[in-house]
This record gives structure tokens, sequence and C-alpha cells, in this order.
């Protein structure tokens, strides 16, 4: 009996120390971790199909080349060149936009692929195309040079904060641009 009270005890004591449960309320960042080094930063999504369902339910395909910088408060800015789906070297450009937005990072979560990532809250606030973009609930993970955006898996579409984007595709990155 001795034993078990012991056992209890010491058990409420690790429970206690190791704290609840991750969710969305906190935004602590590891000072060591890749994330923390986003402030001032550039990447770039080299030549890569793009694809965006148009309102008459046909596919629109292009291929694009993206470019992203991050300031220190972590605004971003994405520039995104857009060339026809037979330039797929994206030689000549036809178009570009400029879309601006604030990441808001949250605690880390474990995707369904097993990667410690953190939950974005990204929120646009200009759109060269003069559009309303939503708000986008979804994961952030860098791994050395590259940064990873989540994606939309079964119900997780990353338009609320509870339908945030659970997946994260490693075949689909930003390369870090060094000065």
């Amino acid at each position: 009996m001795k034993h078990t009270w012991l056992t209890v005890l010491l058990s409420s004591m690790l429970v206690i120390s190791c704290g609840g449960s991750g969710g969305d309320s906190s935004t602590d960042i590891p000072k060591s971790d890749d994330i923390t080094n986003l402030a001032n930063t550039a990447w770039i999504k080299e030549c890569s199909p793009y694809n965006k369902l148009s309102s008459d339910d046909s596919n629109t395909a292009w291929n694009v080349i993206t470019k992203l910088s991050i300031d220190d408060e972590l605004k971003s800015t994405y520039r995104t060149e857009y060339f026809r789906p037979e330039d797929t070297l994206c030689e000549t450009r036809e178009f570009d936009s400029i879309d601006v937005s604030t990441f808001d990072i949250k605690s880390k979560v474990i995707s369904d692929e097993s990667i410690a990532a953190y939950g974005l809250n990204e929120t646009f606030i200009y759109n060269s195309g003069n559009g309303v973009t939503s708000p986008m609930y979804t994961l952030i993970y860098v791994n050395s040079e590259r940064l990873y955006f989540g994606q939309s898996s079964g119900a997780n579409t990353g338009e609320t904060a509870s339908t945030r984007h659970s997946s994260i595709s490693l075949d689909n990155y930003f390369i870090q641009q060094v000065n």
C-alpha cells in the first residue's frame, strides 16, 4: 500500500511537470528550432505545375515559380510568376501576382506523416488580383534549407482552426535563398 501511494504521487508529479496537451493556444517556440530563423529569409519554389479549378469546373493549368520573402515581423510576400502549361522550363513568363500575408505561428503539431511541424495561421492582407483571400490554417515545417507547408487532406481543408491541414507533402517545398 505504501508503494502504491508513492507511485501515484510520482506519476502525478511527472504529469504536472510535463504539462498538458499541445493545442493551438501556445505560441512558445523553442529558440533552438529552425522555425525561429524564419525572420528575414528568402525562399523559392522552382518551376512546378500549378492547377487551379476554374468556375466552370475545368482545370486551368500553369507552370509557376514562386518566390517568398519573410520579414522580421513574419510578414510574408509571395511573388508568383505564371508560365504556359507547355513551358515546363518556365522560360517565358506570361504574368505574375503578389500576395502578402502575416504568419502567426502556433504550437507544435505532429503531421499525418509523423513530422513535428508547427500550426500556422496565415492571414492574407494583400492580393494583386484584388481578390479576397481567406485565412489559411495550415502547418509549417523547416528542415535545414527547405520550407514546407501543410496540404489539404480529407476534412482538413485549412478553412478554420478546427480543420487545420494535418498533412505535409515532402515533394512540395521552397528552397532557402542565401544572399
